[in-house]
């Protein structure tokens, strides 16, 4: 019926002209910059996105949105431009005959029906003025409001809006009126449109997701493989294909948990396996961000959220440089800072073969305080440094011991912590930090 319609409407139209053509003279005054025909009208911006009357095709009731879309060679992106008098022209959507509206109080712009037998303001609001811009384009200016037909945005793509505003001369509010005819197809879905897809809004995405030295780039090709159709006919986010890439991401550079190796002060090879040290994506919060930044044009480039950090980017050896190392078997502590040694000094740690004996590992620093007060079962202790790495057990200064290292640790040891002599304690409380790695081994 709407093909018939439109078939009907065109034909009346340009028999105007076959049968009588005096009538189109006297319409169209002689400084008339565009003869009355059928044109599909596209942007200087990009020529290849013409003016689309948003349809829905599994709705009962048409939208009445004009924006721009690729070219679909359908009538709903045909137009009828009809001359008015005073060099003024009305704008009709060649599948719907519904007029290119100006709505002076939103200053925004519709289709709406024809209003040939309305008021002067009615009338007004579907008038347009073409004005050649000397390059064979025209801008499309309001008799109302007199404001121009602008692209909305700053490029164009499937879907993307059409306003009213004041002049600036731009691309933006340039338009080349292309002739053409009526096409054997009325209309094509224009409002489901993948903002992710060719052509949509954010098809240039580029989310750069920086792991240290490494990138992981999530396109907007990855995501319009992820949007889904609802019922609604809306596109929505398969949440279950962005958890899956995010959990990806974890598998490839959480380290915690992970064996890793370490070269020790004495030159030894080792892997250690224990501990709470490394990297671990918090995956909640790293699927917020994404969702966060997926409205963009362009690049961008983000830093995954971790809920705990390692000091290097790698499945070996997420140590780094920087680090305090705990020889339990030798009682040992070294401090490096940037890969150059600051401090090796003698310690004694928890009472071997009890449940006080310190465990290996590799662990970082999660606090610092000074001075504190060390209380547990039976003994209160005030020290000046207390650096806790894994649970109650930390660095700290012990100034009730004259001497340090050697079998001490065998029967006098430590509740479990490391016990140093009151200026190295010092130096490494200056020189660490939260997350600091320790690393301690038999």
């Amino acid at each position: 019926m709407r093909n018939y319609r439109s078939t009907i409407f065109v034909f009346l139209c340009s028999s105007i002209f076959l049968l009588f053509p005096y009538i189109a003279n006297a319409a169209q005054a002689a400084d008339s910059p565009l003869a009355q025909g059928i044109y599909e009208i596209a942007c200087a911006a990009d020529s290849d996105f013409i003016l689309d009357q948003e349809t829905c095709t599994a709705a009962e009731t048409a939208s009445h949105t004009v924006q721009l879309y690729r070219c679909l060679d359908i009538n709903q992106q045909k137009f009828y431009v009809e001359t008015l008098p005073g060099c003024l022209y009305r704008i009709s959507n060649l599948y719907s005959s519904e007029a290119l509206t100006a709505d002076e109080v939103s200053e925004e712009v519709s289709m709406d029906a024809l209003q040939r037998s309305a008021g002067s303001a009615a009338l007004s609001s579907q008038s347009w003025i073409l004005s050649d811009t000397g390059d064979g384009r025209f801008y499309i200016c309001s008799r109302q409001s007199g404001l121009y037909l602008t692209l909305g945005s700053d490029f164009a793509y499937n879907g993307a809006p059409v306003s009213l505003e004041r002049f600036s001369g731009s691309s933006r509010q340039k338009w080349t009126f292309k002739k053409t005819w009526i096409s054997s197809d009325d209309t094509a879905d224009t409002d489901l449109i993948n903002p992710y897809d060719t052509d949509g809004q954010y098809h240039n995405l580029r989310l750069i997701i920086r792991c240290g030295a490494e990138t992981e780039i999530l396109t907007g090709e990855d995501i319009a493989n992820w949007m889904q159709e609802t019922e609604s006919h809306q596109f929505v986010l398969d949440s279950d294909q962005l958890a899956r890439f995010v959990e990806e991401l974890a598998q490839k550079y959480d380290t915690q948990g992970q064996p890793r190796n370490f070269r020790t002060s004495w030159g030894k090879e080792i892997t250690l396996y224990k501990g709470n040290f490394g990297w671990k994506l918090d995956a909640k919060k790293t699927i917020g961000l994404l969702q966060d930044n997926m409205n963009t044009e362009g690049s961008l480039i983000l830093e995954p959220i971790w809920s705990h950090k390692g000091g290097a980017f790698s499945k070996g050896n997420d140590i780094g440089n920087s680090y305090v190392e705990v020889d339990l078997s030798n009682q040992k502590v070294w401090l490096y800072k940037d890969g150059e040694k600051l401090l090796e000094t003698d310690c004694v740690s928890g009472t071997l073969n009890t449940e006080r004996q310190t465990p290996g590992g590799v662990y970082s620093i999660y606090y610092k305080q000074s001075p504190a007060v060390l209380n547990g079962p039976g003994y209160s202790s005030p020290v000046e440094y207390w650096m806790p790495f894994n649970g109650g057990i930390g660095l700290h200064d012990s100034n009730w011991r004259s001497t340090f290292g050697g079998d001490i640790y065998k029967t006098n040891g430590s509740h479990g912590c490391i016990n140093l002599p009151t200026d190295a304690a010092k130096l490494i409380y200056e020189t660490v930090e939260i997350g600091y790695p320790v690393v301690c081994y038999n």
